[in-house]
């Protein structure tokens, strides 16, 4: 008898059922003006399960869905498609779900028990790189996809890589090119085994080391300055035995600080110096620099577990306030003893999560950011000027703003000057727009909404491919 469909839980303490569609649209409707110099792509990649999943399931388990809206001349054209994964087209094969909870082998049909990377769903990242476009998720090796028809291709080529995982938030140096990645759980079972690696400009492996983590943790993005390199490993616990008893993948351990690991960028992982930031949770990081001996980590975290959807180790999961996100400077000032270091500075206001920048900055000082204003029940989308404090932002009725990213009017264009794409989820009409904003000041109306007839299912993060044409 055919399952039936339940709702994930998601953040926010939502729980949402899968849309399970793929779409197209050719000539988007626009209110407004497209700006000329947005000729291109911008991918988005997120969670939608095709297939029935068990009772609880969580928003992470979903498979990949890539949507890509494509500019040129001032048209904009949309398609959403599935990332074909091994794990899908085995289940599109059986027509039944095969796979159980989320990373959790042991909750499978038999049929795909011994099938390697059984969590390859490439859900988290559509990343972009030496000219490719990629499919990333923390646990896996990403899936290549076409930026002009969102075909999936086979696996990436990464050399002699060990890791069987990268980041979901690789870091991409502005002034060499290079991919900056690593990966924890890196030889594919919970335990401290970690991987950095680093590809060239043109996507050549340059570099591996391995090391070991505190503990089992989570770890989803990390920070990466022109001086140094900071891992944050999270009180969220992963373990082959949690998974055997049937319980989640990770749980959270509150009497746990956070540690947070800091080495020089150009040293090696013997170097790695460990703080412990107590009553921290994280998941995303705005941009990281250093001064000198002093390394600043810009993210948006909450006191208890932000991660909604995982319990604690008594079985309890986080009440609403507990997961609320705060942008905040963590400072690590490496000449100091582990005691005085760490200083903790909260931008008043700036509540939400998803934060970007422009990434032509990245790694060094910077001035503006950009992230999903979630101060319920103001919703929209922040803009901060790390210099003088002051925020601002795209207020919403009714709706809310998914990740914000940024494209600069041109490449040579002064930090913040182009524009900020962020779609919309409009609640009441069951649809979502994607707006454009000016980078300079996303209080002012918008200069274009690009409205669809249908709603979109949640992306996590997304990128903008300059010159990229749709082949639809």
């Amino acid at each position: 008898m055919p399952e039936i469909f339940h709702a994930a839980a998601s953040f926010g303490q939502q729980h949402k059922k899968p849309m399970r569609f793929e779409a197209d649209v050719f000539e988007c409707e626009v209110e407004g003006t497209i700006p000329p110099e947005l000729k291109g792509g911008y991918f988005r990649i997120g969670p939608d399960r095709q297939y029935p999943s068990l009772e609880n399931d969580i928003v992470l388990n979903g498979d990949g869905q890539v949507s890509a809206f494509w500019f040129d001349n001032g048209h904009v054209s949309f398609r959403s498609r599935y990332v074909m994964t091994e794990r899908l087209k085995r289940e599109r094969e059986a027509r039944r779900r095969l796979y159980g909870k989320y990373r959790n082998k042991y909750s499978d049909d038999p049929s795909v028990s011994n099938i390697p990377d059984r969590d390859n769903t490439g859900n988290t990242y559509a990343f972009a790189h030496h000219g490719e476009l990629f499919a990333l998720r923390e646990d896996s090796r990403p899936h290549r996809i076409d930026p002009t028809t969102l075909e999936t291709l086979p696996v990436g080529d990464f050399g002699k890589l060990e890791s069987s995982a990268l980041t979901a938030h690789p870091k991409i140096d502005p002034v060499t090119g290079e991919w900056w990645s690593y990966g924890v759980y890196a030889k594919g079972e919970a335990s401290t085994d970690a991987s950095l690696h680093v590809f060239d400009a043109d996507g050549a492996l340059v570099r591996e080391e391995w090391f070991h983590t505190p503990f089992p943790g989570l770890s989803h993005d990390w920070g990466v300055t022109r001086d140094h390199i900071v891992f944050p490993i999270m009180p969220l616990l992963a373990s082959d035995a949690q998974l055997r008893r049937g319980e989640a993948w990770y749980v959270y351990d509150d009497d746990l600080a956070s540690a947070w690991g800091v080495m020089p960028r150009n040293g090696t992982v013997d170097q790695l110096r460990w703080f412990r930031i107590p009553n921290m949770v994280m998941g995303h990081v705005m941009n990281a620099f250093s001064e000198g001996d002093v390394v600043h980590v810009d993210v948006p975290y909450s006191p208890g577990n932000v991660f909604c959807f995982f319990p604690d180790k008594h079985g309890n999961l986080p009440t609403p306030a507990e997961g609320v996100t705060q942008i905040s400077r963590i400072s690590f000032d490496l000449s100091k003893p582990d005691e005085e270091a760490v200083t903790i500075t909260p931008v008043a206001g700036a509540l939400g999560d998803m934060p970007r920048m422009d990434d032509r900055f990245a790694m060094g000082k910077y001035r503006t950011g950009y992230f999903a204003l979630r101060d319920f029940p103001k919703m929209g989308i922040g803009q901060l000027d790390w210099e003088t404090g002051e925020l601002i932002s795209h207020d919403l009725q009714g709706a809310a703003a998914q990740e914000p990213v940024f494209v600069p009017r041109n490449p040579d264009a002064p930090e913040g000057d182009g524009y900020v794409l962020s779609v919309v989820d409009r609640f009441a009409e069951k649809r979502s727009d994607l707006l454009i904003l000016d980078g300079r000041d996303v209080s002012r109306p918008p200069i274009a909404t690009i409205t669809l007839p249908f709603a979109l299912p949640m992306a996590f993060h997304g990128c903008w491919m300059d010159g990229v044409v749709a082949d639809l």
